[in-house]
């Protein structure tokens, strides 16, 4: 590259900015501070357009550029996030999953506010695990509306890309632990397309990008429904007597060996394709433009699915390794995660060694 050109651009992951208590949040106020001293050194937050210019045609970027992501869609990078980038002269990629985006005529807070830094302090975004009924805690996340997406991606400041329609698990084999009761609920996306069946075996599960579907009989779910309440409070009160679940795992029992079936390749394909390719429609509905970019959910994915997102029309791909991001390079763009540390040099030391390939590379293989 032409001295004065970066050699890799690094690439920051965040997902909440918040004030909750999580391994993957940064506080509005911390975040700021990084953001403010990435400006003070030097860097600016490249937009998707750059960036996609960057990774697909090679196009040269300046030293000291970045590219600050976002995973999942929630509402506080609406809130919070943007009106930081935008005050620091930064800007960056949200990520989003589809199905999670409500349908709404309008914003819940103006883009003139929201840039403006004018959305009030929210309960809901800073506190998303919440009592249900039953005083059993869960996950009440908040994510974008879909007319909050197409503002936030027409002003440029935090556009937005692909990240599926559903960012769902499969279950991995017969193997189980107990069964799916009324419970605490602490994760987001450790979901399934069976949802909450009360009484069901909990059959071990993983990302559905890179794992062949377990396909529970339906016979058998089929008995576990009519044995076990399907409402969400008599099924917990079925779930306190022991012979409510002695009942329950003698009929499990008698399906033994028969508990279900692998998918086939040609349902893989179809269903792999209804996360891409329609998570990559659905957003081009809202944003009325080409959508180009996909953040893999967990990270990674299948040679089937790789196949298959460059198919649906998807030409760069963001993962969750950290690592080097020279030009050009655009099937696996290296990630590293951004920590609550109110200390901004830390991130910017971070960024300049993610800035320099080799160094980038080594760095990030020591760390494994």
């Amino acid at each position: 590259m032409p001295r004065g050109h970066a050699k890799s651009l690094p690439v920051l992951m965040h997902h909440y900015i918040n004030n909750s208590v999580n391994t993957i949040t940064v506080p509005p106020a911390v975040f700021e501070e990084q953001c403010r001293t990435m400006q003070e050194h030097g860097w600016r937050g490249v937009s998707l357009a750059e960036a996609e210019a960057y990774f697909i045609d090679g196009e040269p970027l300046p030293v000291k550029s970045a590219l600050i992501t976002f995973d999942d869609g929630y509402l506080d990078n609406y809130a919070y996030a943007m009106p930081v980038l935008q005050r620091y002269g930064h800007k960056g990629v949200m990520f989003a999953v589809t199905a999670r985006l409500a349908e709404a005529s309008a914003p819940r807070y103006s883009l003139e506010d929201a840039l403006a830094g004018n959305v009030p302090p929210l309960t809901e975004l800073h506190d998303p695990v919440q009592p249900d009924a039953l005083g059993l805690p869960t996950r009440t996340d908040v994510f974008c509306n879909k007319a909050e997406v197409h503002a936030m991606h027409k002003a440029g400041v935090l556009a937005v890309a692909g990240h599926s329609r559903y960012h769902r698990s499969v279950f991995l084999g017969e193997e189980y632990t107990g069964f799916v009761e009324p419970a605490e609920q602490s994760r987001t996306f450790y979901i399934t397309a069976y949802g909450d069946i009360w009484g069901m075996p909990n059959f071990k599960a993983k990302t559905g990008f890179t794992n062949r579907a377990f396909l529970p009989c339906e016979d058998m779910l089929e008995k576990i429904k009519q044995l076990v309440p399907q409402e969400k409070a008599a099924a917990h009160a079925f779930f306190q007597t022991s012979a409510g679940r002695g009942d329950l795992q003698q009929l499990v029992n008698s399906f033994a060996g028969r508990m279900g079936r692998f998918e086939t390749d040609a349902e893989m394909q179809d269903r792999l394709w209804e996360e891409l390719a329609g998570g990559k429609q659905d957003l081009e509905a809202i944003l009325g433009e080409k959508v180009r970019t996909l953040c893999w959910p967990w990270g990674f994915g299948s040679p089937m699915a790789e196949r298959l997102a460059l198919e649906a029309g998807y030409e760069a791909f963001h993962i969750t390794s950290p690592g080097g991001n020279p030009p050009g390079k655009a099937r696996a763009i290296r990630r590293f995660k951004v920590y609550n540390r109110k200390n901004g040099a830390w991130l910017v030391s971070r960024l300049q060694v993610y800035a320099r390939p080799w160094i980038g590379e080594l760095y990030a293989r020591m760390r494994l």
